[in-house]
């Protein structure tokens, strides 16, 4: 593949869980394509239980036991990720991509301190040891705002607060230079001001190492805080795509625009109840014929219920699969 600005490309990506006895299938990620340009910050945002995270964790190929790669392609650099053998995807975690997780305190070893854990990416990757291992970790705990870096090193993880775990799973991400890092719900845990700056953290990150950023979250706040596009999930597809001003600016998908609608507005006075999505998920087990949102819908059309919308486009860069974008 030439090199056109794209670093990423997921094209028709389909990951399944089979359930035990393989009597059960979920389609947990289903025909997902998009591209991701270098220096580009795409939100991927959705409800728990639409595909997000496990978009996210099948292109970094570490996927639950239960969970596998059915379809699709994945080009990263001009490379097919899926045809890579896991001793080069395990090369490529942390050199080249990078993630970070949900939790904080799930990703770090409560057993080891914080230094042995920055430092095993920097020897197995860089070869680094000595004077210039521990110069380039107390850089790194610098470069992500953690005061004291030489102190911390020794520290164990139950001795910090969230944000600053938050910070230090940041510097390990970081630490060989990724060309791509995905962020999977990095501010869930994280009070107002500690989440305000860790986002911007991110933001710097990315602009003084030109990273490609993908920020998996529910938060419309935080993908308009740092992304240039977005894109909507649901049931495992994606329902709408665009530039993040033109997805707030012209919401076309009907749960797009609830989960815009759920937000809470700081300049109304007064007390308003914040609206809520009516119904529940679909079971990606067993998916209704047609648009799964039809049952959850307010809008819905004896279309919707029967077929799948195909993706429309709306403006430059901005589509949306949905029949009354269609409709006359």
């Amino acid at each position: 593949m030439a090199d056109t600005g794209i670093l990423l490309q997921v094209k028709d990506l389909r990951t399944q869980i089979v359930g035990r006895g393989g009597n059960r299938i979920v389609k947990a990620v289903d025909g997902v394509s998009f591209d991701l340009r270098r220096g580009e910050t795409l939100g991927i945002i959705g409800e728990s239980g639409s595909g997000k995270s496990m978009t996210a964790l099948s292109i970094m190929r570490v996927l639950p036991e239960a969970a596998r790669i059915v379809g699709g392609e994945i080009w990263f650099n001009g490379e097919n990720l899926l045809t890579k053998s896991a001793a080069e995807m395990r090369r490529l975690r942390g050199e080249a991509l990078s993630m970070i997780l949900q939790d904080p305190m799930v990703s770090l070893d409560p057993l080891f301190t914080v230094g042995s854990q920055l430092a095993e990416p920097l020897r197995s990757h860089m070869g680094l040891s000595g004077s210039g291992l521990k110069e380039r970790m107390t850089g790194l705990l610098s470069a992500v705002s953690i005061p004291s870096p030489e102190l911390r090193l020794k520290q164990y993880p139950h001795q910090m607060s969230g944000g600053m775990l938050q910070r230090i799973v940041g510097a390990i991400a970081i630490s060989c230079d990724p060309q791509l890092l995905i962020a999977d719900e990095p501010t869930t845990a994280l009070d107002p001001t500690v989440q305000a700056q860790f986002l911007d953290l991110l933001e710097r990150l990315r602009d003084s190492k030109n990273l490609s950023l993908i920020v998996v979250t529910h938060d419309f706040g935080v993908a308009a805080r740092l992304c240039d596009r977005v894109m909507v999930m649901y049931a495992g597809r994606i329902v709408e795509m665009g530039p993040i001003r033109e997805i707030f600016d012209n919401p076309r998908h009907p749960y797009t625009k609830a989960l815009l609608a759920s937000i809470p507005d700081a300049t109304e006075r007064g007390v308003r109840r914040l609206k809520s999505i009516d119904g529940q998920p679909p079971d990606l087990g067993n998916l209704p014929p047609g648009c799964p949102f039809a049952p959850r819908c307010g809008s819905v059309m004896e279309r919707c219920r029967r077929e799948y919308p195909p993706e429309f486009a709306i403006a430059a860069g901005h589509v949306a699969s949905c029949w009354q974008v269609h409709a006359p």
